[in-house]
């Protein structure tokens, strides 16, 4: 059996794209307008309409069994240094935010990591191929209906926008964005990771242990199928963040993306052709 070949860099992108609607996916293309919304929004989304698109445990920093004493006491002492915790009570569990992280603005997409592709093992042109899953798109749909996504209206009805160029479009926004007076490293850009809060059991405990708000692009296993990263704006700066809770637009984006105005409810094949090299 021929073996397979293993990526240098597994968790590296070029292609992206993004679940969204039909009249958000024109405004996207023609003006590049973005629309950034809070972690705190996909929690009050996850409460009131489900899992899916919005997510309860947004931006958890550590979690662990109510009535597991010791480590209650641990983990308040540890992040006792932040004022504004939350403290988030969910079937028997204790989840642990911050509050001002909770409302930094965020924009999120699905990224094509060379990791979802098999690796050959030859250089030169090689075709990748990879699938995108049903759930993905179901998700952002609240998992309803072919039928009864047709009833909606034009506007309400889903699109995905690709984007082919991905630097491109990274280099717009910090553009645009620095122009709104953010410095460079309040741009946070990263992958999301995907971790199981519960590995250890509904009486085990998880502990994010890293500087915040690097805690935002920490998401649990089962939205795994998202594949996300997120651009995240690390500022106190209220003038700023009240500008980003309205559309911002980065110019159109015609020359560097396409709208497909169909829902995927089945998934989709990706294919690329792309020239490889082998390194030592």
């Amino acid at each position: 059996m021929e073996e397979q070949g293993v990526w240098a860099e597994p968790d590296s992108f070029t292609s992206v794209f993004r679940c969204t609607s039909q009249k958000y996916a024109e405004t996207f293309l023609k003006k590049g307008e973005i629309k950034f919304s809070t972690p705190s929004s996909w929690v009050k989304y996850a409460f009131e309409k489900g899992e899916g698109r919005g997510d309860k445990l947004e931006g958890t920093l550590a979690t662990f069994n109510i009535f597991d004493i010791d480590r209650v006491v641990e983990m308040y002492q540890k992040y006792k240094k932040y004022p504004d915790l939350i403290r988030m009570t969910v079937d028997q569990r204790i989840y642990l935010k911050r509050s001002r992280d909770m409302e930094l603005p965020c924009f999120c997409f699905y990224i094509l990591k060379q990791s979802m592709f098999d690796c050959p093992n030859k250089e030169g042109k090689n075709i990748l191929s990879t699938t995108v899953p049903a759930s993905y798109f179901r998700d952002f749909m609240d998992d309803l209906d072919p039928q009864e996504v047709e009833k909606l209206s034009k506007n309400d009805k889903p699109a995905v926008i690709f984007i082919h160029n991905y630097k491109e479009f990274e280099q717009r926004i910090i553009k645009t964005l620095m122009a709104l007076g953010l410095n460079r490293e309040e741009i946070i850009i990263t992958p999301v990771r995907y971790v199981d809060f519960y590995e250890n059991g509904n009486s085990g405990w998880w502990d994010f242990g890293k500087r915040p708000p690097k805690e935002l692009a920490i998401k649990h296993k089962r939205f795994e199928n998202q594949s996300e990263a997120r651009i995240i704006i690390n500022t106190d700066n209220e003038k700023i963040k009240q500008k980003l809770a309205n559309p911002i637009e980065i110019g159109s984006l015609e020359d560097i993306a396409t709208v497909s105005n169909t829902y995927l409810h089945e998934g989709i094949s990706v294919s690329l052709t792309a020239d490889l090299k082998l390194l030592d």
